[in-house]
C-alpha cells in the first residue's frame, strides 16, 4: 500500500473513531427551542412565520395523532415557491401567486410531493451513527427527538457536527497533511452552473432540479456571482420571489452587502491547500462550501458534505 493511500486508511479510521466516542447529546444547543409547525397551516403561513423566527428549520406537528410528522428546510420552502409557476403562466400577479399560497395547506403540500416520515436521531445516538443517517437521506439537519417526552430538543446539522470537530478533535494532526491534489473529494465534473443573462426562477428551478446548495452564475467562463439555496429565506423577505422574470445577477445583486455577489461567503482554493488547511476554511467560511476557480471558471466544489463522505 501506498503512503498516501496509508495517510487515507489511519485519517478515515482517526474520524471514525472519535465520532464513534461522541454522541449527539454533546451536540445539544444551549437553547432548545425549535420552530414547530402545524400541518394545516396554509403555505403562506408558514413562510411567513420562517421569516418572522429566521429559522432554517422546523418541525412539523400532527396535533390529532399527537406527533410530529416531518420537517420543513429552506430547500422546501424553494419548492413551495417553485411549484405556483407554470411555463403557462408566468406572468402572475403578486395577488394570484398569494392566493395560490394561502390556498395550499402545509399537510397538502407534502402529501403532494411525497414527502417521508419524520427522521430524527435520538441524544444517545453517536455522531457516527446520526452523520451517516444525515448522508444517507441527502439531508443537512436532522431533528434530535425525545421518544420518551415526545419532544425535539434541537436540530442537528452537518455545520454542527464540523464546528464539533474541529474544537476537539485531537488526534494525530499529521494526518491531515495530505494536498487536496492526492485526494479524490468533491465535485470536478460536470459542474452545473447557468449563464448570466438567465431569470431568477430559471436559477431557482436548476437549485430545485438539481437538488444544489449553491449555483455558480458564469458569463464567458468567468464567475459572476453565487445563488445559494440559504438566500431562499431572503427571496422570500423581499419579494424578489414575486417577480421571478428578475435578471438573476439583479436579484443576486440586492442580496448580497457590498459588490461580492455571494463569492466572500465561500471559501477559494488553491493548489497548497491540505486537507488540514481545507477543513479549517470549512468550518470559518459563511457557506461552508469552498470553490476551486480558475480563467475557464469553477473547477472544484468541496462542501461539508462531501467530507463526510470522504471519512465514512
Amino acid at each position: 500500500m501506498s503512503n498516501i493511500e496509508e495517510h487515507k486508511r489511519d485519517a478515515r479510521q482517526s474520524v471514525s473513531k472519535f465520532l464513534r466516542n461522541e454522541t449527539v447529546y454533546d451536540m445539544l444547543p444551549n437553547s432548545g427551542q425549535v420552530l414547530t409547525l402545524e400541518k394545516d397551516l396554509a403555505l403562506l403561513d408558514v413562510l411567513e412565520i420562517f421569516l418572522c423566527h429566521g429559522q432554517e428549520a422546523a418541525v412539523a406537528w400532527d396535533p390529532v395523532n399527537y406527533e410530529f410528522s416531518g420537517v420543513v428546510t429552506d430547500r422546501d420552502l424553494l419548492e413551495m415557491i417553485i411549484s405556483q409557476y407554470h411555463e403557462d403562466d408566468m406572468e402572475l400577479e403578486e395577488m394570484q401567486i398569494i392566493s395560490r399560497l394561502r390556498g395550499t395547506s402545509l399537510d397538502a403540500w407534502q402529501k403532494a410531493s411525497q414527502r417521508s416520515g419524520l427522521l430524527y436521531v435520538s441524544p444517545d445516538d453517536n455522531l457516527l451513527d446520526a452523520t451517516t443517517r444525515l448522508k444517507t437521506h441527502h439531508l443537512h439537519r436532522i431533528p434530535i427527538l425525545d421518544e420518551k417526552q415526545n419532544s425535539v430538543l434541537g436540530l442537528l446539522s452537518m455545520e454542527a457536527v464540523l464546528r464539533f470537530f474541529v474544537e476537539n478533535y485531537v488526534a494525530d494532526g499529521n494526518l491531515f497533511e495530505l494536498p487536496i491534489r492526492a485526494l479524490e473529494l468533491g465535485t470536478n465534473k460536470d459542474i452545473i452552473s447557468i449563464s448570466s443573462d438567465q431569470s431568477l426562477v430559471q436559477a431557482l428551478r436548476t437549485l430545485c432540479q438539481y437538488k444544489l446548495s449553491s449555483l455558480p452564475i458564469i458569463n464567458i467562463g468567468s464567475v459572476q456571482g453565487i445563488l445559494f439555496l440559504s438566500d431562499i429565506p431572503n427571496i422570500i423577505r423581499s419579494g424578489l420571489y414575486l417577480n421571478p422574470q428578475m435578471p438573476v445577477l439583479q436579484a443576486i445583486r440586492q442580496l448580497n452587502d457590498g459588490d461580492e455577489m455571494g463569492l466572500d461567503r465561500i471559501g477559494q482554493m488553491t493548489e497548497s491547500d491540505t486537507m488540514r488547511s481545507m477543513i479549517q476554511k470549512l468550518a470559518t467560511c459563511r457557506e461552508r462550501k469552498l470553490f476551486r476557480i480558475d480563467e475557464n471558471g469553477v473547477n472544484l466544489i468541496i462542501t461539508e458534505s462531501d467530507l463526510f463522505s470522504y471519512f465514512l
